[in-house]
């Protein structure tokens, strides 16, 4: 006699039945547990886009953006994100770029694709000399990428006694600081708790270091709303801060509006 639950089909083959799988009404597979397979409860949850803001030297703007504008419209053709370009408040100061996408149960939403892309386009070598370079634009030196993050999202990369900035410091090999309040440069935007993160070091150590950051970022996103619309903080123009070698602590230039 068949047990319960089973289908006798001849005497030595049997097929055992099982529950069909519970959906919700999205038709989504549930798991026992109550959670919808292959999601995640905690990016479902949140209803804003992903966004960052880098920051590209004035002397590097053109080979992002490309001839009448080619290349950055191809990455967002690409990428599918929202890219904004915010115009130079002065002639030699870095530009803001912002990238901005809605989130996803993509592995990697479409804002951080064109972030890597951007980056890769910034550290790309070109046949500039290497001093000079550093000092064009007061501030920014070979191999180093700088976004601007909201104060909110400063404590999710730094982590307990600064063990998640560490971290990342020893899985990317790059050199992560992230800089003072009173070390904002002058294209940030009006919210006076910005912070800026600044990644150096080999090409391949700042891109994979760029990955986890993004990620990060992602997952925690800032508190306050960030428009996607440039704006900066007119009220509080106050002289360039230098660019600070990640090995000396000391800046390369000092430049004075």
């Amino acid at each position: 006699m068949a047990e319960q639950g089973e289908i006798t089909v001849n005497p030595t083959v049997s097929v055992v039945t099982e529950p069909e799988p519970r959906h919700d009404v999205s038709g989504k597979r549930r798991r026992e547990d109550g959670e919808i397979e292959g999601s995640d409860p905690k990016r479902r949850a949140k209803a804003q886009d992903v966004l960052f803001r880098i920051i590209v030297p004035s002397r590097q703007i053109g080979k992002v953006i490309g001839k009448e504008g080619h290349r950055i419209q191809k990455i967002r053709e690409e990428t599918k994100a929202t890219i904004k370009i915010a115009d130079a408040i002065a002639r030699h100061e870095e530009r803001v770029i912002i990238i901005s996408s809605k989130d996803n149960d993509n592995v990697v939403s479409d804002a951080e694709n064109a972030l890597q892309q951007i980056a890769a386009l910034i550290l790309k070598d070109d046949d500039s000399n290497s001093e000079a370079s550093k000092v064009a634009a007061g501030h920014v030196a070979a191999n180093t990428i700088r976004l601007l993050i909201a104060g909110s999202q400063a404590g999710c990369l730094i982590g307990m006694s600064g063990q998640n900035i560490e971290k990342l410091r020893n899985s990317s090999g790059a050199t992560i600081v992230i800089l003072a309040p009173n070390q904002l440069p002058l294209c940030a935007s009006a919210h006076e708790s910005d912070r800026v993160v600044q990644i150096s070091g080999d090409v391949p150590a700042v891109l994979n270091a760029l990955v986890e950051i993004g990620n990060q970022l992602r997952e925690n996103p800032p508190r306050q709303v960030i428009s996607i619309s440039p704006a900066y903080n007119y009220s509080a123009i106050r002289p360039a801060q230098p660019f600070v070698e990640p090995t000396s602590g000391q800046p390369l230039l000092q430049l004075t509006m």
